[in-house]
């Protein structure tokens, strides 16, 4: 799993075109935006099929960030853009669902953007030393 987190002073995105392995956007957002918040990009490996260690490894990785910058406001962001060993779609949808859910019971506001979907996306970074990082996971 490939992760990049940016603390962001804005975020939003707008749905474009639906892709052949998109998710309804029944409980989603179309176009949403975000204040203070700490977007996590991910990108599910296929490497990442074979353990189930690497949600409990991204969400240790994403609290302690988010400790670190007093943050409770998450928004995760499916970004096939990270690697080039892409993991199966059904197998990244579940490893994010199950991401969003751990986040949320841990006390974290979550937003998930909609897995499949081409996505207009603008940002501004905060501009410390903690605002971008990038991690590898592996299983």
């Amino acid at each position: 799993m490939k992760v990049l987190f940016i603390h962001c002073d804005h975020f939003s995105y707008v749905t474009t075109q639906r892709t052949k392995v998109a998710e309804d956007l029944a409980n989603g957002c179309k176009s949403c935006a975000f204040k203070d918040a700490f977007v996590v990009f991910v990108t599910v490996e296929k490497c990442d099929a074979n353990g189930s260690n690497v949600v409990s490894k991204c969400i240790e990785e994403t609290v302690k960030r988010a400790k670190q910058l007093g943050v409770k406001d998450l928004v995760l962001f499916p970004f096939v853009h990270l690697s080039d060993e892409v993991g199966a779609p059904d197998v990244a949808m579940k490893i994010l669902e199950e991401l969003y859910e751990k986040l949320k019971t841990l006390g974290y506001s979550v937003d998930k953007a909609p897995f499949g979907w081409e996505k207009v996306f603008s940002l501004t970074s905060k501009g410390h030393p903690l605002a971008e990082s990038s991690i590898t996971i592996r299983p």
